[in-house]
């Protein structure tokens, strides 16, 4: 299996998009298959190839292809017209109305978010981990893409692509106290062997609440990273040794 895709998103065929999988690429172990990132010490031209190969799969100029240098934060950037698409930007969320201009998040175990305003045919893609999350990185995607574009929260449509779940998520002390803090407790889980484990999705389905954005337009993947290894890289279940697989959008 290549990539899985949204059921939602694929209604409409102004757009492409996919969440691609580890398989039918040519990294090496622990790389294997295909790595599309190129900061985890994989061949760079191993990756590229990976990336020469999806570009053509999936239909797009993959010298139009965008993605970030992701650093778990709450910036988002815009790519219209005057952007350098040879540059590779810092941020955590990126935005356009341009047409065929690919933007991809890479992931493995955060949550890779895909938007599409088709109102206004304006997408977007979002990195959301833990830290993302916890500073409303999704939530603020919106907003900007309210304030430039006119887009509403409750005529988005929206897909939580695969991630790690709660399931799998051990988190320690720290982190449940900076939930505790941020009224995220909804999202935690006790086991009986007082382990804690914290429930992403969950806050990303309250903040889209919150913002008025209705259920049936939010898709979330069955998918658990760590649960299915052998069909998307996860950080945590292999041991921080990994590649990354993608989630992509474009407007047609």
């Amino acid at each position: 299996m290549r990539s899985v895709q949204s059921s939602l998103l694929s209604l409409h065929k102004n757009i492409i998009h996919a969440f691609s999988t580890k398989q039918n690429g040519n990294s090496n172990f622990p790389f294997a298959q295909n790595n599309l990132a190129y900061h985890v010490n994989d061949d760079p031209k191993i990756v590229y190839k990976n990336h020469q190969n999806y570009a053509k799969y999936l239909n797009y100029d993959i010298q139009k292809l965008i993605y970030m240098q992701q650093i778990h934060s709450d910036k988002i950037m815009i790519i219209d017209k005057s952007s350098d698409l040879a540059s590779i930007p810092q941020c955590d969320a990126l935005i356009t109305q341009e047409k065929n201009i690919p933007l991809m998040v890479m992931v493995a175990d955060c949550v890779p978010i895909l938007i599409y305003d088709p109102i206004h045919k304006v997408i977007a893609v979002v990195h959301a981990g833990r830290a993302g999350t916890f500073k409303k990185i999704l939530e603020k995607t919106l907003n900007l893409m309210k304030n430039k574009y006119d887009t509403e929260a409750e005529d988005i449509e929206i897909v939580l692509g695969p991630s790690i779940r709660q399931c799998c998520y051990e988190v320690g002390d720290e982190i449940i106290k900076e939930a505790t803090r941020l009224n995220y407790d909804s999202a935690i889980k006790y086991t009986d062997d007082k382990k804690m484990s914290l429930d992403l999705i969950h806050i990303l389905k309250e903040q889209l609440k919150h913002l008025g954005t209705p259920i049936e337009q939010v898709e979330i993947s069955p998918y658990c990273t760590s649960c299915n290894k052998e069909l998307f890289f996860s950080y945590r279940a292999e041991h921080n040794n990994t590649g990354r697989f993608s989630g992509l959008i474009m407007l047609k």
